[in-house]
């Protein structure tokens, strides 16, 4: 017992050295890589990790700065998360990237959108205020304008009524399964 309890521990020590030298050895793609694959498994702070270490390669790595910001999202690190996704989409469109910028911007507008059980239910509302996304949504099917909202709910801002309709466009992307 106690011998195979020692072998086991130097397995450990040279399995840590050899991971030192392999890190040195990846580019900013593989450390990428991992942290996707991290964050697929839902270790959410390895990923950010193996993001960290793309982004020290690879300083302008948009995709790296996004898919960190969402692994930070995940772990309820609000500001950080966004400020990676602002690094994000500025790199973006430096680079003409169309499609990663509009999946930024919308995924910052959703992050208006707070989920609270000790607030209305656990109901989805806008910016941790008492204002439900149903709320919002249900004054728009009444055919209210974006301005009439805005007038009605002082609060509110034209980026929350935005936030809104995305969060339903999300909730309604749901493919229905056929036997």
């Amino acid at each position: 017992m106690i011998v195979t309890v020692r072998i086991q521990t130097w397995v450990n020590i040279i399995k840590g050295i050899q991971m030192k030298y392999v890190n040195k050895l990846l580019s900013a793609e593989t450390y990428f890589q991992l942290g996707q694959k991290k964050s697929a498994l839902g270790d959410y702070k390895g990923s950010i990790a193996d993001y960290d270490a793309a982004i020290n390669l690879k300083p302008d790595f948009a995709y790296a700065y996004y898919n960190r910001g969402c692994a930070k999202d995940k772990l309820g690190q609000i500001y950080e998360a966004e400020s990676d996704l602002r690094i994000a989409g500025e790199l973006a469109e430096q680079v003409g990237d169309v499609a990663l910028k509009i999946t930024i911007e919308q995924q910052l507008r959703l992050s208006r959108i707070t989920l609270n059980p000790q607030q209305c239910g656990g109901r989805p509302c806008i910016r941790g205020m008492r204002i439900r996304v149903t709320d919002v949504l249900g004054l728009l099917a009444s055919g209210l304008s974006f301005d009439e909202i805005l007038e009605e709910m002082p609060d509110l801002e034209s980026e929350d009524i935005l936030a809104c309709l995305q969060f339903a466009a999300n909730k309604m992307d749901v493919p229905i399964l056929t036997a």
